[in-house]
């Protein structure tokens, strides 16, 4: 009986660094997801940060400070605006490359699962032309017997 060969094996092969490539950019969009997440964040800590005046209750309170630190907070919030708004799309990029990571990992699973398939029956076609070997071999030796007997 011939070796097992699995013919859909170059398109495994295939699938499976697609596969990897997948998970690789999976990887680096899930770091550019948590750099954007970072950065909102680090914004927000700024706004917080600007909004503590070093006022008292009964002091003199210094407008030119204050218009400063509302045209600072005005800034924060436009790059809090852009950052946010980079950070959706970096998590919308997120879920297409877990969703096409997902759908390769499907293929490469069917394809293994079809080529542990088709080993079994390989194994199980061997298995029965062995046995067909056989069982040739003891009926030639019982005729054999049979003719040597009857001689």
């Amino acid at each position: 009986m011939k070796k097992f060969q699995f013919r859909l094996q170059r398109l495994l092969w295939y699938h499976q660094q697609r596969q990897k490539q997948a998970e690789v950019e999976l990887q680096q969009v899930a770091m550019q997801r948590e750099l954007a997440l970072a950065d909102v964040q680090g914004i927000r800590r700024q706004i917080e940060l600007a909004c503590q005046l070093p006022e008292q209750v009964g002091q003199v309170i210094n407008l030119s400070a204050r218009q400063n630190v509302a045209g600072h907070l005005q800034e924060l919030g436009r790059v809090l605006t852009a950052a946010q708004e980079k950070l959706q799309a970096r998590e919308q990029r997120l879920r297409e490359a877990s969703q096409v990571c997902t759908q390769i990992t499907k293929d490469v699973e069917g394809l293994l699962h079809l080529r542990v398939q088709q080993l079994e029956e390989h194994r199980e076609e061997a298995s029965r032309q062995h046995q067909i070997v056989l069982d040739e071999v003891v009926m030639r030796q019982w005729s054999m017997r049979d003719a040597d007997a009857t001689a």
